[in-house]
């Protein structure tokens, strides 16, 4: 026991079989603690590094993990070694060298197996994100698709109003332009979604364009509490559905149009029209219930209510009371 340390080392290097006390047994649980941790560490760097090089190509992908397999083994055989000699004293340090071997292959092998798994939960994550990337591409160009194919043709119907009147009462033909300009204004703003309040007077814009072309004809009756106004709902929403039943029903004196406008219990608005189909609409003219219908469900996963009956064409679509769960949606839509 009195020997010093350079004697021990000397006996342990030229291969002594004599069994050696712990140079310190404090220090070894703490450098094979440290020296497991870096191994892990370098492991998984390298093993995702493998993974992520060699994607495509698996057998490069594992003939880099047998490499390595093979350079672990001989490093970890000469790392052994120089412990067993400084720490194990039961144990002679070939027996030391082949247990922490076998430590170091399963930590390996471990290592492996949860850096692959890691690195698939990554991939599949970025997966994720892309498809969400690319669902939210394909939502902003149907939406802008079908937006864009709602306001010429309201564009269309207008002009063509305007038109009736030039030259048959140009002092209403002026105050007409100076109605439409202002309900263009709203128009060409891009907000994905409008509070009811901002809908209402547009549509009321609107309205009064109808009354001035078929005056008496036409009739508009708007039910809507107060604290419903800050609900939201797509812009042209209500538009499109008065535009509809003026474009589908006669509007004469003999049989004037009424519209009625009201809020439903269900957070749902209602337009309502007495039912006088015109003969002469053409094929296609669904066309603006049609894409009201979609845009509804690309953006709340709603669909709009059609009821109809000998009487009564009635329309019911949903208010959003709460934009929070949608915006991820309507944020991206410009």
């Amino acid at each position: 026991m009195g020997e010093n340390i350079g004697e021990r080392f000397s006996e342990r290097i030229s291969g002594s079989k004599y069994y050696i006390e712990p140079v310190n047994l404090f220090f070894e649980p703490v450098i094979l603690f440290l020296i497991n941790t870096f191994l892990l560490y370098l492991f998984f760097r390298i093993e995702f590094w493998i993974l992520t090089r060699f994607s495509d190509n698996r057998r490069k992908a594992w003939m880099s993990f047998f490499i390595m397999f093979i350079f672990i083994g001989v490093l970890s055989t000469m790392i052994s070694q120089l412990l067993g000699i400084w720490f194990k004293s039961e144990l002679t340090a070939h027996q030391y060298s082949i247990i922490q071997f076998v430590k170091d292959m399963f930590l390996f092998i471990a290592s492996v197996f949860f850096t692959y798994l890691i690195y698939l939960i990554i991939k599949n994550q970025e997966r994720m994100e892309e498809n969400k990337n690319l669902t939210i591409e394909n939502f902003k160009n149907r939406y802008n698709a079908l937006k864009n194919q709602t306001d010429p043709h309201f564009l269309f119907n207008s002009l063509n109003s305007l038109n009736g009147l030039i030259g048959y009462d140009d002092e209403r033909a002026h105050e007409y332009l100076m109605q439409l300009s202002s309900v263009f204004r709203y128009t060409i703003q891009e907000r994905p979604v409008v509070t009811l309040s901002d809908e209402l007077e547009f549509t009321e814009s609107y309205i009064y364009l109808m009354k001035i072309r078929y005056g008496n004809a036409f009739s508009v009756n708007i039910r809507v509490l107060d604290n419903y106004q800050e609900y939201y709902i797509l812009p042209f929403a209500i538009q499109t559905l008065v535009e509809n039943a003026v474009k589908h029903n006669i509007v004469s004196l003999n049989k004037p149009l009424h519209l009625i406008i009201e809020m439903m219990e269900n957070d749902t608005i209602i337009v309502e029209n007495n039912l006088q189909p015109r003969q002469d609409v053409s094929p296609g003219n669904g066309l603006g219930l049609s894409n009201l219908n979609e845009r509804y469900w690309l953006m709340f996963r709603k669909n709009i209510s059609i009821q109809a009956n000998d009487a009564v064409f009635r329309v019911e679509i949903p208010l959003i009371k709460n934009l929070e769960k949608y915006s991820d949606k309507f944020i991206n839509i410009k």
